[in-house]
């Protein structure tokens, strides 16, 4: 939303008011620099003006003075020359010609000292003494005429007149003009003096001038270059500031329709190259919504000084990417007129900040919500641990009040070992929530067997469907290898949780079913998904993420009502994203979900069973409806050499025999599934028995193997093999078959099965009740038992004992005075052959990777977690005791 405030913005006042010290100092300088070039200017026009003058005075004076006394110098040995040549003829036509030619050379002397006259500075009288005897020079030359003309005069006579009228004054008038000339030469001199010091006056002071104004403008540039490094400097920093921070300045000027100033970051957050935006910035117009632009151009054009922003979606032009763009509009004086407002407009890409405000509220709802969900979680955890807590205290009582009813009392075992094992899962699952939050879970990297991981899960599986009424199966899709390398514990954690989940939300009469499928496979490593389906209530696709939060279940309707405690999905989710892995789900509500984890296992080198000879003369034929599983099925077999048929019902299985053996190329295996429409799978075995006994039929089951077995020895099957078929089951299958035709697989081993009866173990526990249990279950073994209250006396006991004399060490962990890691170093170092091979076994809650590890570290052979599983104890016993660990 828009906002709009009034606000006083002083855009050219402040520096009106102070002028920064830099700016007064350069504007000085300026000043200086003009009226240096002005005095400069003024002084050589003055000078040049004071030179014309003193040129024009020697030229109009002294020069012309000088010149035309010269020539009246010329003039007069002129005269003297016409004169003296009447002293040697002065016939009337001589004294005409010679009158004639001095009265043009009078002509002359007469122009050129009216030019002396004008022009002469000195003594006006040194002219008139000039005039003068010029005068009477004509009158004593008029009167040589006359003397000359008269009669014949002799050459003396004519001399001693010319040098008694004539010679004198020539003489007077010369002497005249030689004053007048030495008078003219000495103001020549003045002016060209005058001259010369104006020129030396103006050379110095150009000089003055010029090294005044070099100084002042070498000062000049000093602080403009200065000032230029401080702009230039500023302008990088600003174009850097420009560059980087997500905001574009806009200086306008909407009078002149011009943009001043866009900062050249205006590219990057608008998308639009700075030279367009400066011809033309209403480009950026189509990128806003209609609305917004209203909102814009009303503000531009109210008047007053006035703030106004608002938050605008802007659609990048190149990306289409929306960012959301803060534009803050502020009007202010100070353009090139006072009168003249400028807009600043200010657009900042607050895109990040505002997803980044997002992101904090949701963490802090999300915080919230954990919170909450921490408290709902210890709620639920009070009543989950407390129900089979009950379970446990409520069923004790009875078994001790009808402790002479053996049946009662069995049965109130059996409940106990059932609430026991669900409070031993609760908090498994809360201690190993604990160790992934702190970051101390490990995995374990060690080869295991899918088949006997699949058949435990599976086994466990089956047996919680069977009480629930719920149908369960399970499938291979692909040929995986059975010798993997990973954490088997933490897969059939994942898996039992998949499981249970899906068992737990599924009604009665429903379907779960666990799928196991080979994605890819090289050298190295298969990747392998694991996919539970169920026909449950489903789950809401807005609670797909929340279902895997720590804590969280998809609402509280379905944790009142199912229970749990919101750890098992986020357990699981954890696991698989430990192991490289990843786990989602598709579900529709009331249809059911699929929960799928894809994981990748590291192979074992010597993983897969090659084709035998024996078994490439067999044919085998596999019926089931399930097409996937007889895919499988064939896929196993021909591998291991066999040719192989499958069909999907017992009436065309019935068919393929009997055709093979009109053939002569009778089928040595049928494999039959036990429930098949039409004509189920006891029956076709029936039939098959009938019709071709020295075939070997199979039947398969997902079932009770027990209940199937018997049926198949009714009808004559020759052996029962248990889904989902592993590669080394058909293995074992067709060694019996063809080893022992007709002999049926013994049961599994039991504790009775193992006899101890000479070795003697040393139980070191020191909780009452546990070393109780330990000695109860192992004394059906026969073992000679000895216990020790913790690992001092342990180590007292064994120092005490003779070599020997102790088989094996059951050793706790956690002791007072000398725990079992102590206890076993203290062993391993005493100075007796048998203290460092005796077996020693951890017995310990501690069942996790890294304790174990721990285990190994101090000296022990292996680790029995507890609770305690018999028919694990007694596996690892005689592993330890046969010398095989």
């Amino acid at each position: 939303m828009a906002e709009r405030r009034e606000c006083k913005v002083e855009w050219k006042g402040k520096e009106k008011k102070i002028m920064p010290w830099e700016g007064r100092v350069t504007l000085v300088s300026g000043l200086v620099l003009v009226l240096l070039l002005v005095a400069f200017v003024f002084m050589t026009i003055l000078n040049t003006y004071r030179l014309m003058e003193q040129l024009e005075q020697i030229s109009e004076h002294p020069f012309r003075v000088l010149d035309s006394a010269s020539i009246l110098q010329n003039d007069l040995e002129r005269i003297q020359f016409y004169t003296e040549r009447l002293q040697y003829n002065n016939d009337p036509d001589m004294v005409a010609e010679v009158r004639e030619q001095i009265e043009t050379i009078y002509l002359e002397v007469e122009e050129h000292l009216q030019i002396v006259e004008e022009r002469y500075l000195g003594e006006h009288s040194e002219v008139a003494a000039l005039r003068e005897q010029l005068e009477r020079l004509k009158t004593a030359n008029e009167q040589l005429f006359q003397y000359a003309a008269a009669e014949e005069r002799s050459e003396s006579e004519i001399v001693a007149f010319t040098q008694q009228e004539i010679t004198s004054s020539q003489a007077e008038m010369e002497e005249i003009l030689l004053g007048i000339m030495d008078y003219a030469r000495d103001r020549f001199d003045y002016y060209y003096s005058a001259a010369g010091d104006i020129r030396t006056e103006g050379t110095i002071f150009v000089i003055l001038i010029t090294a005044a104004v070099v100084a002042v403008l070498n000062f000049y540039r000093t602080r403009i270059r200065r000032q230029t490094r401080e702009i230039l400097r500023q302008n990088r920093l600003f174009d850097l500031l420009g560059r980087t921070v997500d905001t574009v300045f806009f200086i306008s000027s909407p009078r002149s329709g011009r943009e001043d100033y866009i900062s050249p970051n205006a590219e990057r957050i608008l998308g639009v190259p700075v030279e367009q935006l400066m011809k033309d910035p209403y480009v950026l117009r189509p990128y806003i919504t209609e609305k917004e632009r209203e909102s814009i151009a009303a503000a531009l054009k109210d008047g007053g000084e006035s703030c106004w922003k608002s938050t605008v979606c802007y659609r990048h032009p190149h990306t289409g990417e929306e960012r959301d763009l803060l534009i803050q509009v502020y009007r202010v004086s100070g353009g090139e007129k006072e009168d003249e407002p400028q807009y600043i407009t200010v657009f900042t890409d607050e895109t990040q900040l505002l997803r980044t405000q997002r992101e904090l509220e949701e963490a802090t709802a999300r915080a919230e919500q954990a919170s909450r969900a921490k408290s709902e979680f210890l709620s639920r955890m009070s009543h989950e641990i407390r129900t089979p807590m009950n379970g446990i205290i409520g069923m004790t009582l009875i078994a001790l009040q009808k402790s002479d009813d053996r049946e009662k009392v069995v049965e109130c075992l059996r409940k106990i070992s059932m609430s026991s094992k669900h409070l031993l899962v609760l908090i498994n699952d809360v201690l190993d929530m604990s160790k992934i939050e702190s970051g101390k879970l490990e995995l374990k990297r060690e080869p295991f067997d899918l088949r006997r991981l699949l058949e435990g899960v599976a086994d466990l599986a089956y047996g919680q469907a069977a009480q629930r009424e719920i149908t369960f199966g399970m499938q291979l899709v692909g040929d995986m290898d059975e010798q993997l390398i990973g954490d088997s514990l933490r897969v059939n954690q994942i898996l039992m949780n998949l499981l249970s989940n899906a068992l737990k939300f599924t009604p009665r009469g429903g379907k779960v079913a666990l799928r196991v499928e080979l994605l890819e496979s090289n050298v190295q490593t298969q990747q392998i998904r694991f996919e539970v389906q169920d026909t449950g209530c489903g789950i809401a696709e807005e609670n797909f993420g929340k279902i895997f939060e720590t804590f969280e279940q998809e609402s509280a309707g379905v944790a009142h009502q199912y229970g749990g405690t919101g750890l098992g999905l986020a357990i699981c989710k954890r696991f698989v994203e430990m192991m490289g892995g990843r786990i989602g789900l598709s579900s529709t509500l009331g249809k059911g979900s699929t929960f799928f984890v894809h994981i990748p296992f590291q192979r074992v080198e010597s993983a897969g069973t090659p084709p035998r000879e024996e078994y490439r003369q067999l044919r085998a034929l596999v019926a089931d409806d399930d097409l996937e599983s007889c895919e499988h099925i064939a896929l196993l077999l021909r591998k291991l050499g066999a040719r192989c048929d499958w069909v999907d019902n017992g009436y065309e299985a019935l068919a393929r025999v009997e055709r093979a053996r009109d053939e002569s190329d009778p089928y040595g295996l049928v494999l039959v599934d036990w429930k098949m429409p039409f004509l189920d799978g006891v029956e076709t075995a029936r039939r098959l028995h009938g019709e071709a006994p020295e075939t070997a039929v199979v039947l398969i089951t997902a079932f009770d193997e027990d209940e199937v077995r018997e049926k198949a020895k009714n009808v004559g099957a020759r052996d029962v093999l248990n889904k989902p078929v592993f590669e080394s089951a058909l293995v074992d299958l067709l060694d019996r078959l063809w080893s022992e035709r007709g002999a049926f697989p013994a049961r599994e081993e039991g504790p009775a099965d193992y006899d101890f009866r000479d070795k003697c173990i040393l139980i070191v526990e020191d909780n009452d009740l546990n070393r109780e249990i330990a000695v109860e279950l192992l004394g059906p073994s026969g073992a000679r038992l000895e216990t020790a209250c913790d690992g001092q006396e342990a180590v007292e006991r064994f120092a005490a004992s003779r070599p020997g004399h102790y088989d094996l060490i059951l050793m706790d962990v956690q002791m007072p005075r000398m725990d079992g890691y102590a206890a076993t170093r203290a062993i391993r170092a005493m100075e007796r052959p048998d203290g460092k091979r005796i077996p020693i076994l951890a017995m310990t809650a501690n069942a996790f990777s890294e304790d174990v590890e721990k285990s190994r570290e101090a000296g022990m052979n292996g680790h029995i977690s507890k609770p305690i599983d018999l028919a694990e104890v007694y596996r690892t016993l005689s592993a330890a005791l046969g010398g095989g660990m």
